[in-house]
C-alpha cells in the first residue's frame, strides 16, 4: 500500500492512498468462492459451481464489497503510519476507483494545529481575593425571606411595597388595546417603573375603575404600548400586601434543616455561598486567560467540524428544547463566537498537553457530588454520571480546565485584586455571558 500525505492547511490533510491490484483481486477472487459455498443455482452441486459462473453472477457484487472494505481497512493502516492527530472522523473526498492499476482513493483528515511551546511567564491576570463575609450570609437569609413571602388580600388604598392587579383597555391612534376583553397588569408599588401609573393606583380603592390618559415607558411589556400616550380605562382588581416570614425553626426546616435550627442554616447558606464563590473565582480566571490566549494566537486555524459542532451546541442552547429545522443560515450566525470558544478551548487543552496536566480523578467525583447536591436523590445522579460516558466526560473536561488555570496562574504574572462576594459574583455572571 502506497500512501502520500499532502497538507491542504494547518488543520487538514489530505491522505492519497493506492492498494495494488493484485493485492484486491485476491481478495475479491477469495469474497467469490466464499459465496460459491453459500448460494444455490440450478444445474449445479452447492460448493461446485465454476468460478466463472460464479464471476458472471456474483462478481460485481464481489467487487462492490471488497472496495468498500479494502478501502475502509487501507484509511484506519494509514492513519495508524502517520503521526497526525486527528480532530474528527476522516472524509473520503471521492468514491475508491480500482483499475488494473490498483485501488485508488483520497481522505481528507482535519487535524489539531501545532503550536510551539506557549509561554505564559507574561500573561497578566488579576487573580479575585474575596471570601464569604457575615454580612452576605445575612444578605443571603434576606433573600430566602423574600422567596417565601405571602401576600395577602386586603381592602384598602395600596401603599408602597404592596402589590396590585390592574385589569384595562388602551386606546391610542392605532386603535384599541385588547379588541375584546382587558389587559391584566400585575405590579408592586415602587418597583414598577411607571411611576404616573403608581401614582394614580396610590389614590384608589379595590374595585375602583378610572379614566385616565397615560404615557407608558418605553420597556413596557406590551410593544403596541410601549412609548406610547394613551385613554386607559383601568380597574384597580385586587391589592396585597407582603407577609414576610419570621427566621425560625419552621423557616429552617422549609429549607431542609431537620433540627430547625438556624444557627445550623447560616452554616449551610455560608457553605453554599462559598461554593458558589470557587465556581465565580475559576470563571473569572478562565475567562481572563482564554482572553490573553486568544490575544497571543488571534489568527490561529481551529477544524471546521469542530466550529460547526460547536455552533451547532450554541444555537440548540438558544432554542432551549424548541424544535425547528436548523439552516445554514442560522448555524452562520454564531460561527464567529463558535470559533472563538474552540480555539481558547484548543489552547487550554494545549497548555495541559504541553505540560502533562492529567485528569484529577478525586477533583472529577468531586465537581460530580457538587452537581448531585442539588437533586433530591444524590446517590442516584452520581451514579447516572459515571455511567454515562458523555455526561462524565463534560465534567473530566470542566475539571482539566480548572487544572490549567490554576497552573496557569501559579506560572503568569498574577496581582491580587480585593473585591466583595457579590462583586465577584456580578464578574463571573458577565465573563460567563461574553
Amino acid at each position: 500500500m502506497q500512501v502520500s500525505v499532502e497538507n491542504v492547511s494547518s488543520v487538514e490533510t489530505r491522505l492519497k492512498i493506492q492498494v495494488p491490484a493484485d493485492e484486491v483481486k485476491k481478495k475479491i477472487d477469495a469474497r467469490l468462492r466464499e459465496i460459491g459455498k453459500q448460494v444455490k443455482l440450478k444445474g449445479f452441486r452447492p460448493g461446485r459451481i465454476p468460478f466463472s459462473v460464479l464471476n458472471q453472477r456474483f462478481g460485481q457484487q464481489a467487487k462492490q464489497e471488497i472496495i468498500q472494505q479494502t478501502a475502509q481497512s487501507a484509511l484506519q493502516q494509514a492513519l495508524q503510519q502517520k503521526p497526525l492527530r486527528i480532530a474528527a472522523k476522516p472524509r473520503v473526498e471521492n468514491e475508491p476507483v480500482y483499475d488494473e492499476s490498483g485501488l485508488k482513493f483520497d481522505a481528507v483528515i482535519e487535524t489539531y494545529p501545532e503550536l510551539d511551546s506557549i509561554d505564559v511567564s507574561n500573561i497578566a491576570i488579576d487573580r479575585p481575593q474575596v471570601s464569604v463575609v457575615d454580612d452576605d450570609v445575612t444578605e443571603m437569609l434576606e433573600t430566602l425571606k423574600k422567596q417565601r413571602t405571602r401576600w395577602n388580600d386586603v381592602e384598602r388604598e395600596p401603599a408602597v411595597g404592596d402589590q396590585v392587579l390592574v385589569e384595562y383597555t388602551a386606546k391610542t391612534d392605532e386603535g384599541t388595546l385588547p379588541e375584546t376583553g382587558k389587559l391584566r397588569l400585575a405590579i408592586i408599588i415602587g418597583q414598577s417603573g411607571f411611576e404616573a401609573l403608581e401614582n394614580v393606583l396610590l389614590k384608589m380603592s379595590p374595585k375602583d375603575e378610572k379614566e385616565i390618559r397615560l404615557e407608558f415607558p418605553a420597556d413596557f411589556r406590551e410593544k403596541a404600548l410601549a412609548g406610547k400616550h394613551a385613554d386607559v380605562c383601568l380597574t384597580l382588581a385586587r391589592v396585597q400586601e407582603s407577609e414576610v416570614p419570621k427566621v425560625d425553626e419552621e423557616f429552617a426546616k422549609s429549607f431542609g434543616v431537620a433540627s430547625g435550627d438556624i444557627e445550623e442554616l447560616k452554616t449551610e447558606i455560608r457553605k453554599n455561598l462559598e461554593r458558589e464563590l470557587v465556581q465565580a473565582v475559576n470563571t473569572q480566571l478562565k475567562t481572563q486567560l482564554a482572553e490573553r490566549l486568544l490575544e497571543m494566537y488571534p489568527d490561529l486555524e481551529v477544524p471546521a467540524s469542530i466550529v460547526t459542532g460547536e455552533a451547532h451546541n450554541m444555537l440548540q442552547h438558544m432554542l432551549r428544547g424548541a424544535k425547528l429545522d436548523i439552516t445554514r443560515e442560522m448555524l452562520d450566525h454564531f460561527r464567529e463566537p463558535a470559533t472563538r470558544r474552540v480555539r481558547s478551548g484548543l489552547l487550554l487543552a494545549e497548555l495541559a498537553r504541553q505540560n502533562k496536566i492529567k485528569i484529577d480523578g478525586p477533583r472529577v467525583r468531586e465537581a460530580v457530588e457538587l452537581i448531585a447536591q442539588t437533586y433530591e436523590e444524590p446517590r442516584e445522579v452520581v451514579q447516572m454520571y459515571y455511567s454515562d460516558e458523555r455526561l462524565l466526560q463534560s465534567v473530566e473536561n470542566s475539571v482539566l480546565e480548572s487544572q490549567v488555570v490554576d497552573w496557569v496562574v501559579a506560572h503568569a504574572r498574577t496581582t491580587d485584586k480585593p473585591m466583595s462576594f457579590q462583586e465577584a459574583i456580578n464578574a463571573a455572571t458577565k465573563a460567563a455571558g461574553q
